[in-house]
C-alpha cells in the first residue's frame, strides 16, 4: 500500500529588535557573557509586569501582510503554561485562539531558464508573537546551566497548513520564507545563529483514509490515522530536507511492520542523520492556554500604522527577468539575496553610461538597451553567478565580505563586452578587485598587469612570423587544408603573448602571413 506524506511547518524566527519582548533589556541572544542582558522581568521575579515591545508587533503585521494574511482586529497574549527549567515564569506568554495574522500563503516556483513553473501554494494558517525561552547549556561535568539572555527575546511563529508533499517542497518554502523576512526587514533569519528554526511535522496516511478541509486533516470512511511526529532542532535548509526524508522512511518502516506510530517530538541528529526520540507529544489542552491578564487586547492595525511591504523576491525574480532579460534561474538567485539584489540593481544602472563611454560602441548606441539586452544580460549574470560566486565559493566568502562596487563591476562587464580584454585576463582583473577591495577600478589594473587586449598590427604580425618560424609541420598541415590546425597555431600565439592579443585579430593576422609567406 502506497502512503501519503503529510507534512505541515512551524517556524520561529527572532525579531531584530534592540530591546526585548516584554522589557528593556538589549535583544542579544548571542551575547558571550552569561545572564548579562537580564531583569527581574527576565527571570520573572515576583510582582514584576510585561510591557510589550510596539516595534515587535509592528514587525509581525508587517511580515503577516506580506504573507498575504488577514490582519484580526483585535489580537491578544495568552499564557501557555509548561514546566521546563528554561521557562522562569512557569509558562510563556504566546498567543492562541487570536493571533495577529491569519490565512496566508507563499506561492513557490521553480525557476528555469525560459519560465517560472509555479511548484506549490503552501498556505499560511497563522503568523503570531510569543517571547523566547533562555537556553540550556550541558557542561562536560554533566551539570546543566541556564543562561537567560535569550529569555524574553521576541519571537514570531509562522504555522503553516499540511501542504507539503515533499522534502524539497518544504526546503523551498524555508528558503523562500527567509528571503522574505530580510526583504521586510524583520530578521536576518540565520539559521546558523539560532534566528530561524524550522520545525517539522509528519504522519503518513493511506491515500483514501483522510481530507484536508480547512488546514486540519480529517479521517474519511471511519478510518484511524496514523499519528503525528513533530522534528525539532533543525539547523539548515539541508538539514530540513534530510529530516524529512529520514522520517519519512522511518514510519513508512514501521507501518509496514504493523507498529504504531507514536505521537512524540523527536530531534534531527545531523551526525548521524537520524531522528531521535526527546518526549511525548503535548496536545493544545495540556498546556491551559488562558488570556495573559497583564496584557490587555489590542489592535495590530492601529499599534503598526500606515506602512508599505517593498518588493517581494518572486515579483524582482520576475521582473529581473523581463527588464534585464536574465533567464528566469539566474533571476531568482539575484533575486532572493538582498545583497545581490541591490548590486545588480546597481550595476546595470551604471552599465549603460559605461558602453557609451567606449568609442567602439557608438555605432550601436542606440540598440545597447534593446537588440545587445540579452548579450549584455548574458555577461553580467555569467560573471555574476559563475565566476564571482565561484571565487567567493573558493574562498570560503559570502556577498557580505565582497568590497567590489557595482561602478567597478560594471566597468569590467564592459571592457569585456567591448573586447577591450579578454576572458582569461579578465578573470584575473576580477580576482585582484577581489583582493583590494573598492580602491581600484579594472581599467588601472588592466593597465598597471599589462592585461589589454593587444591590436598592434606590427606586434602581432611579428608574433604571427615567429609561430610559422616555430611549427613549420602544423603551418605545413593547415596549408594542406586541414582546417582545424589554425585552433593549434591561435593557441600558441595567445601562449606567447600570454593572452592580450585580440583573438579574433590574431587569427586574422596568422591566416594572412601563412598566406603571404608560402
Amino acid at each position: 500500500m502506497k502512503l501519503v506524506p503529510i507534512i505541515g511547518m512551524e517556524i520561529h524566527i527572532e525579531l531584530g529588535t534592540k530591546s526585548k519582548m516584554f522589557c528593556a533589556c538589549p535583544n542579544n541572544p548571542e551575547e558571550k557573557e552569561p545572564n548579562k542582558n537580564i531583569c527581574p522581568i527576565c527571570l520573572a521575579h515576583p510582582g514584576t509586569l510585561p510591557v510589550p515591545n510596539k516595534l515587535a508587533i509592528e514587525m509581525v503585521v508587517r511580515a503577516a501582510s506580506a504573507l498575504g494574511c488577514q490582519i484580526r482586529p483585535v489580537s491578544k497574549f495568552d499564557r501557555k503554561h509548561y514546566f521546563y527549567p528554561d521557562l522562569p515564569k512557569g509558562y510563556q506568554i504566546s498567543q492562541y485562539d487570536e493571533p495577529i495574522g491569519e490565512n496566508g500563503k507563499i506561492d513557490l516556483f521553480f525557476p528555469l531558464n525560459d519560465n517560472l513553473r509555479p511548484e506549490a501554494t503552501i498556505g499560511i494558517t497563522r503568523v503570531h508573537l510569543e517571547e523566547d525561552t533562555a537556553k540550556l547549556m550541558h557542561d562536560n561535568s554533566g551539570q546543566t546551566l541556564i543562561n537567560f539572555n535569550r529569555a524574553g527575546t521576541p519571537l514570531m511563529e509562522i504555522v503553516t497548513g499540511p501542504d507539503f508533499k515533499s522534502a524539497i517542497e518544504a526546503k523551498s518554502y524555508c528558503q523562500e520564507l527567509r528571503a522574505i523576512l530580510r526583504q521586510i526587514k524583520v530578521s536576518n533569519a540565520d539559521m546558523e545563529k539560532g534566528q530561524m528554526r524550522c520545525e517539522v511535522n509528519i504522519s503518513l496516511q493511506a491515500p483514501d483514509a483522510f481530507e484536508i478541509v480547512a488546514g486540519a486533516v480529517k479521517p474519511l470512511n471511519q478510518s484511524i490515522l496514523n499519528s503525528k511526529v513533530e522534528i525539532k532542532n533543525i539547523n539548515s535548509f539541508r538539514a530540513v530536507e534530510k529530516a524529512i526524508e529520514f522520517e519519512i522512511k522511518r514510519q513508512t518502516a514501521l507501518i509496514k511492520n504493523g507498529q504504531k506510530i507514536e505521537q512524540e517530538t523527536r530531534g534531527w541528529d545531523d551526525t548521524i542523520s537520524e531522528t531521535v526520540s526527546q518526549r511525548k507529544k503535548e496536545n493544545a489542552a495540556d498546556y491551559r492556554y488562558f488570556p495573559e491578564p497583564d496584557i490587555p487586547p489590542f489592535s495590530p492595525r492601529n499599534i503598526a500604522g500606515n506602512f508599505s511591504i517593498p518588493e517581494l523576491p518572486i515579483a524582482k525574480t520576475k521582473r529581473f527577468h523581463e527588464e534585464y532579460g536574465f533567464s528566469y534561474a539566474d533571476s531568482h538567485i539575484l533575486a532572493h539575496d538582498m545583497v545581490w539584489s541591490d548590486f545588480v540593481e546597481a550595476t546595470m544602472s551604471e552599465l549603460v553610461d559605461w558602453l557609451h563611454s567606449f568609442p567602439e560602441n557608438n555605432s550601436e548606441s542606440d540598440q545597447i538597451k534593446e537588440t545587445k539586452r540579452n548579450k549584455i544580460a548574458k555577461l553580467v549574470s555569467g560573471w555574476l553567478t559563475t565566476k564571482l560566486f565561484g571565487l567567493l565559493s573558493a574562498q570560503n566568502l559570502s556577498s557580505t565580505d565582497v568590497k567590489i562596487s557595482p561602478e567597478n563591476f560594471a566597468e569590467l562587464i564592459a571592457l569585456i563586452y567591448s573586447e577591450r580584454v579578454n576572458s582569461t585576463n579578465a578573470q584575473k582583473i576580477l580576482e585582484i578587485m577581489l583582493a583590494r577591495g573598492t580602491d581600484v577600478d579594472p581599467t588601472h589594473i588592466m593597465e598597471e598587469y599589462k592585461l589589454g587586449q593587444s591590436r598592434d598590427t606590427g606586434a602581432l604580425t611579428a608574433v604571427a612570423d615567429q609561430i610559422i618560424h616555430n611549427f613549420p609541420e602544423q603551418v605545413t598541415q593547415f596549408r594542406a587544408g586541414k582546417e582545424p590546425i589554425i585552433k593549434f597555431l591561435l593557441g600558441m600565439a595567445m601562449k606567447v603573448t600570454e593572452g592580450t592579443a585580440d583573438p579574433k585579430m590574431m587569427e586574422d593576422v596568422l591566416r594572412t602571413r601563412i598566406t603571404e609567406t608560402k
